[in-house]
C-alpha cells in the first residue's frame, strides 16, 4: 500500500482540513454546507493542537488522518478522515488501529466516537458496538456513539 503513519504537525493543518472537507463531501453532502461546517472551529490550529493527531501519508503527502482525545479510561476518536481516492484501500483501518493502540498505551480501556452514518459499516468491521446516542450535533442530528473495548 505504501502508506506511512506519523504524528501530525501544525504545517499539515490546512491539508488535513481539505481532506476532511473532501471526505465529508464524498458522502453526498452539499459542498457549501460542508465548507460552512468546517469553518465552525474544529479544524482551526488551536482545536487541532488540543488533540493527538496522526497522519497517513503516501509519497510524502497526507492522504488521511485521525485524532485522539485522551479522557482517562475512554479514548475519544474525534476525527478519522480519508481522501476519497484512498477510501477502501486500508488507510482508515490503519489509522483506526493506530488510534486504538495509542489510546490503550495512554491507559484507556475503551475507544468511543460519534459515527458518521455513512461510515457505520466501516466501524462495524472494526468491531464497534452501539454505546448510546450523541447529543444533537452541529448538523442538527443525533448520531450513534460507537465503541470498542481495548
Amino acid at each position: 500500500m505504501g502508506v506511512a503513519l506519523r504524528e501530525g504537525r501544525e504545517q499539515d493543518f490546512s491539508r488535513l482540513r481539505e481532506i476532511a472537507l473532501d471526505a465529508k463531501a464524498h458522502w453526498g453532502y452539499d459542498r457549501a454546507l460542508v465548507e460552512d461546517w468546517a469553518l465552525q472551529g474544529d479544524f482551526e490550529p488551536e482545536s487541532l493542537r488540543a488533540r493527538l493527531v496522526y497522519v497517513a501519508e503516501a509519497d510524502g503527502e497526507p492522504i488521511g488522518w485521525a485524532a485522539l482525545i485522551p479522557r482517562g479510561e475512554v479514548g475519544w476518536l474525534e476525527d478519522l478522515w480519508v481522501e476519497p481516492a484512498w477510501i477502501g484501500r486500508g488507510v482508515g483501518r490503519l489509522l483506526f488501529e493506530h488510534v486504538a493502540d495509542q489510546a490503550r498505551e495512554l491507559g484507556a480501556e475503551r475507544l468511543e466516537w460519534e459515527a458518521e452514518p455513512n461510515a457505520k459499516g466501516f466501524y462495524e468491521r472494526m468491531g464497534a458496538a452501539y454505546v448510546r446516542e450523541s447529543e444533537v450535533t452541529e448538523w442538527g442530528r443525533v448520531l450513534d456513539v460507537l465503541g470498542v473495548e481495548l
